[in-house]
């Protein structure tokens, strides 16, 4: 079983459940891959969950992977009639063969894996030159607010995971034979209150709050 597996499996029945109770968030992670990755492509998400933010990408052909089981197994139900996209149990250390996929993205998946430098090596390994990887995490400087949330029961429960710094993930993707396409911040207010979209609309605009935004991402070429 992986770092994350058991967390995953274990909380997979309530998973929607929590997406739901953070909509806001997960509407606007859906419309930043969205601006990233165009409809029609052929597209894998490494770490698909229940398979959401993959079906409103509206791929010719998605491909979605997961190391639970649960997870995907809810996504093959919730999609069953999608005969586009198709999901899978993957572990990508288990397979040195090609993902063969223009576009590749990653939501909330590097603080779960580990071992990140092993992790990007293998996805570096795995993706074609090329290939665009988007890739998004929270920002390491929201972690003391998320594990406050979770306490108070505000959101889903994190499970195991370590947040690298910025400066760090960037090393590693270098090292590992990425090249480093954009790098941007989102959502400077990640809950649904007045002013929220206005404020996200325009903080990243100023060089003080830009780094404060919640939502770090970056895209990446090979």
């Amino acid at each position: 079983m992986t770092y994350s597996e058991g967390h995953f499996d274990a909380i997979a029945e309530d998973y929607d459940y929590w997406k739901k109770k953070n909509a806001y968030y997960h509407e606007n992670l859906k419309a930043l891959y969205g601006s990233y990755i165009p409809k029609g492509e052929r597209v894998l998400e490494i770490g698909c969950g229940t398979g959401d933010i993959l079906a409103r990408l509206e791929p010719r052909e998605g491909r979605g992977v997961d190391v639970s089981e649960e997870m995907v197994e809810i996504a093959r139900q919730k999609y069953a009639g999608k005969p586009n996209l198709q999901f899978e149990r993957e572990d990508i250390f288990e397979s040195t063969k090609s993902f063969g996929y223009p576009y590749i993205f990653l939501a909330d998946v590097l603080e779960h894996v580990g071992d990140l430098g092993n992790f990007v090596q293998q996805l570096a390994a795995r993706t074609d030159s090329g290939s665009t990887v988007v890739i998004s995490v929270a920002n390491p400087l929201w972690e003391p607010v998320l594990m406050l949330a979770e306490k108070l029961h505000m959101k889903m429960p994190e499970g195991p995971h370590t947040r690298d710094s910025i400066q760090e993930t960037e090393r590693i993707f270098r090292a590992c034979g990425f090249t480093l396409a954009e790098r941007g911040f989102r959502l400077l207010v990640p809950k649904k209150i007045p002013g929220s979209d206005w404020i996200n609309a325009r903080f990243h605009r100023s060089p003080l709050l830009r780094r404060l935004g919640f939502v770090v991402y970056w895209v990446l070429k090979r």
